[in-house]
C-alpha cells in the first residue's frame, strides 16, 4: 500500500468553526508541537494542513481548517469556506471549535445547522475556558444542540485530555492502514517516492521565483525586482527523469528588524512550516552579493530541520571573473556556513537557466541518502568500535549500552545510556560526527539522541 493510499485510508479528524477561535492552537496541541500558524488575527489559515496523529494506538488523520464564513464576501474567503466544508464532508469526525468567551455568535449557529445532518459525528469544543471560573460560559453552547460538549483552553492544555478521550471514543474500528503508516509521516512528510517535495528558500529577491518559473518552463510565480513579491506559497509540480517534484516557491526571509508588513511576516511563518513538509531544500544566494547574515539564517532554519540541501548560487551570468569569484564564495561558505560546509555548492542563472535541471539532480541522491536504513547489528558495531578506540586512547567516554536508528529525513538515532543529563552537546556532535564518516551520512543532517537504559 503506497504513502498516499495509507493517509487517505486513516480515519480523519476536522478542526473546524469561524475565524479566529483557537482551532490552529488546538490543532498544534493535540500534536504535541506547533504546525499551524497562531496569531491574533482571524485569517491566517487559509489552507487546509493535514498531519498524522498518533495517540494511545490510534493514529488519524488531524486536520487543521481556514475560518469557516458560510455567504463570505471575498474570493479568497468562499475559497477558504469551501475548503473547511470539503474536509467536514470527508471527516469521521468534527471538532467545531467555538470562542466561550464571546458566547455563540450569529456565524457559530449558522455553521451549526451546515453540521447538523452530521450531528453524530460532531464534539463541541468551546474554546478559551481558560480557568474554573469561565466555566459558567459554556452554558449558552448548549443550545446549539450538537451533542457532548468540551469546555477547553487550547493554550493552556486545559481539558485537552477530555478532547483526547472524545475522539477516541468516536473513531471507527481500527483499520491495516493504522499499522503501516510510513516513516516519516508523522511528521507530515509525503513519500518522496511518490512525489520529492523540495522547498525553495532565500532572502527577497535573490531569484527563487525567477528559479521556479525556469524549472517548470512557465510563469508560475510573480517576479519583480521589488523585493517580497512573493508572499503565499506557491506549489509547482514538475516531472523529470520520470520522478514527480513538488516545487515549493516560498516567500523570501528576512531578519525581523527589516520585515515591513504584518502580511509579509505571516508568508514568512508560511515559509518555515512548509519547510517542514518538504524532502529537501534549495538555498538560493545571490552570487553579486556573496552570503549575507540573511543566508546564514536561512541556512540555519534549514538545518534545524534537518532537511537536505543544494546551495544553488543564483545570477552566475552576472559575474565577471568566475574562477575568482567561486573562491571568494567557497571562503565565504567556510566562513559564514561553517555548520553546512558539506552542502553541494553549485553556479546557476534562472535567467539563462544555466545548470538550474542540475541543482534537482543533485538534491535526488541527498534524500535518497537521509531516508537509509542503517542495520542495528551496525550500529552497535560502531558503538563498540567507538569505546575500544577511546579505551585505547586513554580517553574518558560516558556508558553506552546499543544504538537503534528511531526515523529518516533526517537518519535519526537513538543510543541508550546509564545518566542521559551527563552527555554534553560536545560529546553528541562527536558522536554525529562519526556516524556520518562511517555511514556516509557527511553531506546530510544526522540526528543523535541519549535515553536512558529502561530499567528492570
Amino acid at each position: 500500500m503506497t504513502a498516499r493510499r495509507v493517509r487517505q485510508r486513516l480515519p480523519a479528524v476536522a478542526i473546524v468553526g469561524r475565524p479566529n477561535v483557537g482551532k490552529s492552537t488546538l490543532f498544534n496541541r493535540l500534536l504535541g508541537r506547533r504546525e499551524a500558524i497562531v496569531l491574533d488575527r482571524p485569517g491566517v489559515t487559509r489552507d487546509r494542513i493535514e498531519r498524522i496523529w498518533s495517540e494511545r494506538g490510534r493514529t488519524v488523520r488531524l486536520v487543521d481548517t481556514g475560518g469557516l464564513v458560510p455567504d463570505g464576501g471575498d474570493e479568497l474567503v468562499r475559497e477558504v469556506t469551501r475548503q473547511a466544508l470539503e474536509a467536514t464532508k470527508s471527516a469521521d469526525i468534527v471538532l467545531f471549535t467555538i470562542d466561550g468567551r464571546a458566547g455563540v455568535t450569529p456565524l457559530d449557529r449558522a455553521i451549526a445547522e451546515i453540521l447538523r445532518p452530521v450531528a453524530d459525528r460532531v464534539v463541541l469544543i468551546v474554546n478559551k475556558i481558560d480557568v474554573e471560573a469561565h466555566q459558567a460560559l459554556t452554558g449558552e453552547a448548549w443550545e446549539l444542540g450538537l451533542g457532548e460538549l468540551v469546555p477547553t483552553s487550547a493554550e493552556h492544555a486545559r481539558g485537552i485530555e477530555e478532547v483526547v478521550e472524545a475522539v477516541l471514543s468516536r473513531l471507527p474500528p481500527r483499520t491495516e492502514a493504522e499499522d503501516v503508516v510510513p516513516d516519516g509521516a508523522s511528521a507530515g512528510l509525503p513519500d518522496p517516492r511518490e512525489e520529492l517535495h523540495v522547498a525553495v528558500l532565500g532572502r527577497p529577491n535573490v531569484g527563487k521565483s525567477s528559479l521556479v518559473n525556469r524549472l517548470c518552463g512557465q510563469d508560475r510565480s510573480a517576479v519583480s525586482t521589488r523585493p517580497g513579491t512573493t508572499r503565499d506559497v506557491v506549489d509547482v509540480r514538475i516531472v523529470r527523469g520520470g520522478r514527480p517534484f513538488c516545487l515549493v516557491d516560498t516567500a523570501g526571509i528576512r531578519r525581523r528588524p527589516k520585515v515591513e508588513t504584518r502580511d509579509e511576516s505571516i508568508g514568512i511563518l508560511l515559509t518555515r512550516r512548509r519547510l517542514a513538509r518538504c524532502h529537501a531544500a534549495i538555498l538560493v544566494i545571490d552570487a553579486t552579493e556573496g552570503v549575507t547574515s540573511g543566508d546564514q539564517a536561512i541556512a540555519g532554519e534549514i538545518a534545524r530541520e534537518g532537511r537536505p540541501m543544494v546551495i544553488a548560487f543564483n545570477k552566475w551570468d552576472l559575474v565577471g571573473q568566475p574562477e575568482a569569484r567561486k573562491a571568494e564564495l567557497d571562503a565565504l561558505v567556510a566562513r559564514r556556513l561553517g555548520f553546512v560546509t558539506d552542502a553541494p555548492r553549485m553556479t546557476v542563472s534562472a535567467r539563462s537557466g544555466q545548470r538550474v535541471f542540475k541543482v534537482l539532480d543533485r538534491l535526488v541522491p541527498l534524500v535518497e541518502l537521509a531516508a537509509t536504513k542503517v542495520p542495528t547489528a551496525a550500529l552497535n558495531r560502531f558503538v563498540e568500535e567507538l569505546l575500544s578506540q577511546q579505551a585505547a586512547a586513554g580517553g574518558d567516554m560516558p556508558k553506552l549500552f546499543y544504538m537503534t536508528q528511531i526515523g529518516v529525513l533526517p537518519p535519526r538515532f537513538a543510543i541508550f545510556c546509564r545518566d542521559p543529563r551527563r552527555i554534553s552537546a560536545s560529546f553528541r556532535r562527536f558522536i554525529e560526527s562519526r556516524l556520518a564518516e562511517r555511514f556516509g551520512f557527511e553531506s546530510i543532517p544526522v540526528r543523535v539522541s541519549f535515553r536512558a537504559t529502561p530499567r528492570r
